[in-house]
């Protein structure tokens, strides 16, 4: 048992939670700074989560055994599953820097978020019916363009699902940073309990046989895939919808070079705004109480944000002598009409002069993707390396922890029901249909969907009723290695499993573990930021010296999840196909598991762990 240590004050930390009377006037709605009150605003943003976990768990659930009666091998099937992770693993990182500095109206992390829910429902489409977008494209069924469709929508379906869960996890984080601890722990058992109920729902869908219910829509896939598609959709609708995001603000400087063209003015109202007009531009000509603003200029900069507001409440951190001026939004309206005016009267000029600038880029950027990607894949490793070694200590303790976390609970979450399907039921995925093999496999893959719902079942109602009481008694840190524990002990069992009902009884027991896995770190991660400078001290800043925005840490995390990925893409498939069995993935899962305990204790979880951290001792 570790008992929690204080904390600094002034800090948000949902380290150790006391649930109950700390909040003084806490009602429904949502707070000034926009972060959530109330179980059903939370349940309302956390809704997206439910919708991904509920096509990745019931899609993936299908994709192994359509990958391999298609005609792929296991070795092509894992390289296969192991493409969309290579690609995260490039582009989430830029992903997350990019919303940490989104000015949309939409805020920072939603705009996002559409983008890749529209490519998920897309590849839910391409999947099912791809044999009839064959058929419709070349006017006749090919094998092997239905092959390439297939293997095309399943790595769109991957990237996007996957991508997906940065900026839902930053979207968490920002709205819970300001919260106190009691409120921050029930929003990530609510994060964590939503995955757990997405996985629920995807594993019941899959599991159900839908030609004796009558809602058979073409083939048992298609049904299932048609009813995910709808049942995403209000999921991403309710999250859109009750995340409020409050968009990065922008501040005007003002600048006054008395220049040629129409020029603006803006009286200041005191000797201090005339004084700190003159301080931002020394060579500025600026007359008594009037300021000029030219208009051939853009005189509009970005306020960054500090990394820790969230996104919900952007300002600048510089003191009321060093901050820029800015304009109130009537007098933005009236300088931006001024600057209107004077732009169209240079219109041709200016739109012949953007379109060619503008293609010019464009073509440079594609150059730049042709000659500069084979770079990239070659230094993809490299660079992975040095963003892990680069990070915080305690980020990378976090991140070696969730990694091997992550390859034992995907190695059995993914290739569960192959194992059943094969090793447990005798039948092959390649066989013909109908004949007896085909139909042992499927059953095999029907009943490991009944072994899933259970784990889900699991792990919601232990993250929704027992979790927080675990935390308050005994702490996060008993809660995250005690549920690595039980999983890497439930992994060794399984391979022993005499039967059937006994594989699902301990299978079932295994959500402990994936409900810790799916809360704790992005406690972790939270509790870090509220102040960084304290557990991040040893962190590299980017440019300028400025510091990572809290998405960029999420997306560190999420390396480690595709990383994990990568890794039993390379080794699983070969293995299995050496060894002409499916009982590897479940041994991989539990030697992992163990790694993951291990690691666990080496995570920082208050200051008490900190302080012996930096003094040696931890």
């Amino acid at each position: 048992m570790d008992p929690p240590g204080p904390l600094p004050e002034k800090s948000h930390s949902p380290s150790e939670a006391r649930h109950g009377g700390q909040g003084r006037g806490r009602g429904a709605g949502v707070a000034r700074s926009g972060r959530p009150r109330g179980l059903p605003k939370l349940l309302a943003i956390n809704a997206l989560v439910c919708g991904v976990e509920i096509v990745s768990s019931a899609a993936f659930t299908y994709i192994p055994p359509l990958l391999l009666k298609a005609g792929y091998t296991e070795t092509v099937m894992t390289i296969i599953l192991g493409v969309a992770p290579f690609l995260d693993m490039m582009t989430v990182p830029l992903l997350a820097e990019w919303s940490d500095r989104c000015m949309s109206v939409l805020g920072r992390r939603r705009p996002f978020i559409m983008s890749l829910a529209t490519v998920l429902l897309f590849s839910l489409i391409l999947i099912p019916y791809g044999q009839i977008i064959t058929s419709i494209v070349s006017g006749e069924h090919s094998g092997k363009m239905n092959m390439i469709i297939l293997a095309l929508g399943v790595i769109l379906l991957d990237y996007s699902y996957q991508a997906l869960f940065n900026p839902c996890e930053a979207l968490l984080s920002d709205l819970m940073a300001s919260a106190p601890e009691w409120e921050q722990t029930q929003g990530f058992t609510v994060y964590s309990a939503s995955i757990s109920l997405g996985c629920i729902l995807g594993y019941l869908i899959v599991s159900i046989d839908w030609l004796s219910v009558g809602l058979l829509i073409g083939s048992q896939e298609q049904t299932a895939f048609t009813v995910i598609f709808i049942m995403f959709l209000p999921c991403m609708f309710l999250t859109l919808v009750f995340a409020r995001e409050k968009p990065l603000k922008r501040a005007l400087v003002l600048s006054v070079h008395p220049k040629e063209g129409e020029l603006l003015r803006k009286d200041l109202a005191s000797e201090k705004e005339l004084l700190l007009a003159k301080k931002l531009d020394p060579v500025a000509t600026v007359e008594e109480g009037v300021t000029m603003l030219d208009l051939t200029q853009d005189g509009t900069a970005i306020v960054k944000d500090h990394p820790s507001d969230g996104g919900y409440e952007s300002g600048s951190s510089e003191t009321d002598e060093t901050a820029p001026l800015t304009l109130s939004s009537s007098e933005m309206l009236k300088w931006r009409y001024h600057r209107l005016i004077h732009q169209i009267q240079r219109l041709p000029k200016i739109t012949i002069q953007r379109l060619i600038n503008g293609c010019l880029r464009f073509l440079w950027k594609i150059m730049k993707i042709l000659v500069f990607l084979p770079y990239q894949i070659i230094r993809l490793p490299m660079g992975t390396w040095h963003k892990v070694s680069s990070a915080p200590t305690v980020l990378r303790r976090l991140f070696l922890a969730e990694l091997f976390g992550w390859m034992g609970f995907m190695c059995h979450n993914m290739f569960f029901t192959d194992f059943v399907g094969q090793y447990m039921y005798g039948g092959l995925p390649d066989a013909q249909e109908h004949t007896q093999l085909a139909v042992l496999y499927d059953e095999g893959v029907r009943m490991g969907s009944w072994g899933l719902f259970l784990h889900s079942l699991t792990a919601c109602l232990y993250a929704f009723f027992i979790q927080q009481h675990i935390v308050r008694l005994l702490g996060h840190r008993a809660v995250f290695i005690g549920g690595l524990f039980i999983f890497a002990i439930t992994m060794a069992a399984t391979i022993a499993a005499p039967t059937v009902p006994f594989l699902n009884v301990v299978t079932a027991l295994s959500g402990v573990g994936f409900a810790a896995l799916t809360s704790t770190p992005n406690m972790l991660v939270t509790l870090y930021n509220s102040d960084r400078q304290m557990y991040m001290w040893d962190g590299n800043h980017s440019e300028f010296g400025e510091e990572q925005g809290l998405g960029t840490d999420v997306a560190v995390l999420d390396t480690a999840y595709f990383l994990a990925q990568i890794i039993l893409s390379v080794f699983m498939g070969p293995l299995v196909d050496l060894t002409g069995s499916a009982l590897p993935y479940m041994v991989v899962s539990a030697l992992t598991g163990s790694v993951a305990v291990y690691c666990g204790t080496r995570v920082v979880f208050n200051d008490h762990h900190l302080k012996q951290l930096r003094a040696g001792g931890f």
